[in-house]
């Protein structure tokens, strides 16, 4: 068998798209093909593996102009960003904001973060940009831990099928680049969210949420699926929307490698 993930490029009016070729995720009850464009401008394929090259092509031309779209508004938003310095006053994204750093140093300081009318007040004792990245990066994975439980138990009225007195979802945090999130329907059951979904809107986070604990009845993005998460979430796609649109500043300088999915 072929080892995956298969890449090439796709030649489109003389756009080369760059490509990767992954089978279906093993969940997946009725594999189908499916496209995604991950943070680095590559498009992810995903289809059953007798699926012939000529009618992969074929889907791939005829989501060609879309996909060139998408993967240029993606590099215009990086063009417009600078890479992250962690320096005094940079902006840094929070729950769909931007934050200035207002960093202060003293030996005698205890590293931390406090975010204050508007400003992200870092206490270091030396503030090296390596230093405050790190620092950051703590700060961002204790608020995503945190707030991701506080909204799991919001949404967790809306979800009856799951078990939350005996066997209620472990929560994960993981940064990843190109899924925000993933769900094992096991015993225990595990949700795993993007850390770097605590810089997206709070109503993007939920529909995450409920997107993953909707897995734990429908495996698959079957209709059935979808129906279920307009049920709880009927404006999702707007949602949906905005992570797709600002998925490359939200995952900007992210330091984990691209997610098999």
């Amino acid at each position: 068998m072929a080892l995956y993930p298969k890449k090439f490029n796709f030649n489109y009016h003389g756009y080369l798209i760059p490509c990767e070729l992954y089978l279906p995720h093993p969940l997946t009850k009725k594999p189908k093909i499916s496209l995604s464009i991950t943070p680095e401008q590559i498009l992810r394929i995903r289809a059953p593996q007798k699926t012939p090259r000529t009618y992969l092509i074929g889907v791939i031309e005829k989501h060609a102009s879309k996909i060139v779209q998408h993967i240029e508004t993606q590099q215009n938003h990086l063009k417009k960003r600078e890479k992250l310095q962690f320096i005094q006053s940079e902006k840094h994204l929070f729950l769909g904001k931007y934050y200035p750093l207002n960093i202060k140093e003293n030996i005698h300081y205890k590293p931390n973060i406090q975010l204050i009318d508007g400003i992200l007040n870092i206490n270091i004792r030396q503030g090296t940009p390596q230093k405050i990245e790190r620092l950051l990066d703590s700060w961002y994975r204790f608020q995503a831990l945190d707030l991701f439980f506080e909204r799991i138990l919001v949404i967790k009225p809306s979800i009856p099928w799951i078990d939350w007195e005996n066997q209620p979802p472990i929560l994960r945090i993981k940064k990843m680049t190109s899924r925000w999130g993933s769900y094992i329907n096991r015993s225990p059951s595990i949700i795993t969210l993007n850390q770097h979904l605590i810089k997206a809107p709070l109503s993007c986070i939920d529909y995450v949420i409920i997107h993953e604990l909707c897995h734990a009845k429908e495996l698959n993005h079957s209709k059935k699926f979808h129906a279920l998460v307009a049920k709880i979430m009927p404006n999702w796609k707007i949602y949906q929307a905005q992570l797709k649109e600002r998925a490359s500043l939200l995952l900007y300088n992210a330091q984990s490698k691209a997610e098999d999915k």
